[in-house]
């Protein structure tokens, strides 16, 4: 045991004071290394823009398609990485997490407020796949001329 795991228990109580070293190390790591991933293919599209090339990149296009899931799994790692470091403290040294609990909160206010996060979400998830339906089925416009290769395409476009 560690001077600080023995100074908690007696002080606080018997228990698992030591976060799980393994999640935090790999937590850090994975939020890391990917953001230099994420920087690295953005300073790469900045250099294809530069090069006016950005629009004709197969591999960049298929490279950015796929990375599009890169900062889903920098924010897991993330989260992870405060969650378990965190345990088993509310607020680190004053209120453990089996302290934390609300005695006037009734299991009925925590259903209808877990309900109505899930309501509120399945709405936006039924609207934002209608609208992505609708969006793909509209037809492609037509090729671009040879003249109007290297005219400037803008970012948008409805």
């Amino acid at each position: 045991m560690t001077p600080l795991q023995n100074q908690y228990s007696q002080q606080y109580g018997p228990g698992n004071y030591v976060p799980d070293v393994f999640i935090q190390y790999w937590g850090m790591r994975v939020m890391a290394y990917l953001a230099v991933v994420v920087t690295l293919i953005g300073l790469w599209g900045l250099w294809l823009i530069r090069r006016k090339k950005l629009a004709t990149s197969r591999l960049f296009l298929w490279v950015a398609t796929w990375a599009v899931v890169l900062p889903f799994l920098m924010n897991t790692a993330g989260w992870l990485l405060t969650e378990s470091g965190r345990q088993p403290w509310i607020v680190q040294g004053i209120m453990l997490t089996k302290n934390g609990i609300s005695p006037s909160l009734s299991t009925t206010w925590i259903a209808i407020s877990l309900a109505a996060f899930v309501l509120v979400y399945a709405v936006i998830a039924t609207i934002e796949l209608l609208l992505m339906l609708k969006y793909s089925k509209k037809p492609l416009p037509p090729p671009r001329a040879a003249a109007e290769a290297d005219a400037p395409v803008p970012a948008v476009q409805y």
